[in-house]
């Protein structure tokens, strides 16, 4: 098996774990994106600069960047390099590929066709696919937008090994999204709509095809117009090249072999709608306090996302939105996870701390724990710690 498979590999696990969670100067607060107005105290900002130098260090992980938004401060910034393989350091705000994340874009365009009563999330997906492809999708005249949206539809996923497999070894061509929808529905129906939960990239890709229906423009330009320009989210944007433009955190994992493979410059439009948001630490915080305060969307459908359905268990998924307890830290978190290989990002809201957390980390180092350990670190001081 090569190195490349191994990575790959190791990636799926990691990024199931992740997406079911559930020394820098500090940016100016105008560059944050948090609730307080000031930096933490000096005592406050040297403990936790510690935990992230320290942290990444004992994980063996190349470097992260990170946004804590308090409701008395937020403090913006990073430790270690965006590159192992160039040695570029990372910067506080740094874009990165937030994968997973994504979806809940996805989610909140569609409450807000819901809300302007362009759809109705119990519409069954016929009346707003193309015939053609209805008949492809098992079940497909039975299944709800609802069932798309918190991955009860049967609906496979696609094979994301063999796809980025493909596009590392030609990164110039991309893999389409269809071509990537079309795995999954030919290895579906998993069971009958509604009866179980299975995670799936697939419910996203058709998402986006509702979304370009029921919204009369393209998914990419009614998220653009509706969610990150509201939000206030000036570096974030949909990826449709193989480039992430400016100063960015890379997506590399280490093979077995000690060396750095580099996934940053892949495209990504098989993700669509799934994962395919580029962003930054600040804009996300952005986006989650503006999701909770209603201000994208109502509350009421807001508590109709965040709402877990009863076949997802204990991974706690709504509709592109996830609840969870997090034992090491003793804390419920809520938000989602995203996992590209070399790329982990950590979304999470803290309802017993009214506080935004989100942390990008750039290699896992080939184990699962590690990726918790600076995680768990932050939570664990903002849940014990004395700062103000």
């Amino acid at each position: 098996m090569s190195d490349i498979m191994r990575i790959l590999i190791l990636f799926i696990v990691i990024a199931a774990i992740v997406s079911s969670g559930c020394t820098q100067l500090v940016t100016s607060p105008q560059q944050a994106g948090g609730k307080g107005p000031n930096p933490p105290p000096e005592e406050t900002r040297a403990a936790l600069q510690h935990i992230m130098d320290t942290g990444i260090h004992t994980a063996g992980i190349p470097g992260a960047v990170v946004d804590i938004a308090t409701p008395r401060w937020t403090w913006n910034s990073a430790a270690g390099n965006a590159s192992p393989i160039t040695g570029e350091k990372a910067q506080p705000n740094m874009r990165f590929l937030i994968a997973s994340v994504s979806k809940t874009f996805t989610s909140v365009a569609v409450q807000k066709l819901a809300e302007e009563k362009k759809l109705s999330l119990d519409d069954p997906i016929e009346r707003w696919l193309p015939a053609d492809l209805v008949q492809k999708i098992p079940n497909g005249r039975v299944i709800t937008i609802r069932q798309l949206l918190d991955h009860t539809s049967g609906i496979a996923d696609y094979d994301e090994n063999s796809i980025i497999l493909k596009e590392y070894q030609n990164p110039d061509v991309p893999v389409t999204y269809q071509a990537a929808m079309d795995q999954g529905l030919r290895a579906s129906p998993l069971y009958p709509p509604g009866t179980n939960y299975t995670y799936s990239n697939v419910n996203y890709i058709l998402l986006t095809l509702i979304i370009d229906n029921a919204a009369g423009v393209p998914y990419e330009d009614y998220v653009t117009r509706n969610i990150f320009v509201p939000a206030g989210m000036n570096d974030t944007f949909i990826m449709e090249t193989n480039h992430i433009p400016g100063p960015h955190m890379t997506a590399t994992q280490r093979g077995e072999n000690g060396t750095y493979v580099d996934f940053s410059n892949l495209y990504v439009q098989f993700d669509r709608g799934a994962g395919d948001i580029v962003s930054t630490p600040a804009d996300l915080n952005r986006f989650h306090r503006a999701l909770r305060e209603g201000k994208l969307i109502s509350k009421s459908s807001f508590a109709t996302m965040e709402k877990p359905s009863p076949q997802s268990r204990d991974q706690g998924y709504g509709l592109g939105y996830m609840t969870g307890f997090n034992a090491a830290s003793n804390l419920t978190l809520q938000g989602h996870g995203g996992g590209y290989p070399g790329s982990f990002t950590l979304w999470d809201y803290l309802p017993e701390k009214d506080t935004y957390v989100t942390l990008n980390l750039n290699s896992a180092d080939m184990s699962t724990d590690n990726l918790k350990l600076v995680r768990t670190a932050l939570l664990t001081y903002l849940k014990n710690g004395t700062y103000q």
